[in-house]
């Protein structure tokens, strides 16, 4: 259990949970998750918890900042209504983030710090009158990765790593809450390498 819990400290996250609705200007929304993540660690596949806390920041009318911490690091992205406002049933938005981190677990033992650009695609559906959402989202990556060394600049160890990321999720309303579930698949493309083990990730989480 011990081992476990060491292990689950260095855990990346994969996790969206972003709907295609961006919080009003000035308001503020916090989530707190519980997940499961799946990972390659050596040639085995392991899952780890995986928790994680939320912010949703909004700056102007279909504008936000939405925050993401978990144990070891963290991710920072605005968010762009592209249609339907709050009220409409089908709504699109568009978000771009990046997330820095370190991740002793990882398809490559070498791999142990990262930076990733993620841009997001979300669509979500409201189903009326219940008020429960139905959100898909396409979250590609491109990530720079390596050992602890690459701050020192002796990057041969580094490479790049492309993630082609899918979300599926469903969001209900819970007494004046939000439950949020979610899955994630990562598949992953390292350049010079191939194809890696694809990650996984679901959970839930409650928005207040």
């Amino acid at each position: 259990m011990t081992a476990l819990a060491v292990a689950a400290a260095g855990c990346t996250s994969y996790s969206t949970r972003m709907d295609a609705t961006p919080v009003a200007p000035g308001e503020r929304e916090v989530g707190l998750a519980v997940d499961l993540l799946v990972v390659e660690r050596g040639r085995d596949p392991i899952a780890l918890p995986s928790p994680e806390l939320s912010v949703q920041r909004g700056l102007r009318p279909g504008v936000d900042l939405v925050g993401k911490l978990h144990l070891t690091g963290a991710e920072l992205s605005t968010r762009f209504a592209l249609r339907g406002a709050a009220g409409a049933r089908l709504r699109l938005a568009a978000a771009g983030g990046l997330a820095l981190g370190y991740q002793p677990v990882s398809n490559n033992t070498t791999d142990l710090v990262y930076a990733r650009a993620i841009p997001r695609l979300i669509v979500e559906y409201q189903l009326a009158p219940s008020g429960v959402s139905l959100i898909a989202a396409a979250s590609p990556s491109v990530e720079l990765t390596g050992p602890l060394t690459m701050f020192a600049g002796v990057a041969g160890a580094a490479r790049w790593i492309l993630r082609p990321g899918s979300t599926l999720a469903v969001e209900l309303p819970l007494s004046g809450r939000r439950l949020w579930l979610e899955i994630t698949a990562q598949p992953a493309y390292a350049l010079g390498d191939g194809w890696l083990a694809p990650s996984f990730q679901g959970g839930a989480a409650l928005w207040f």
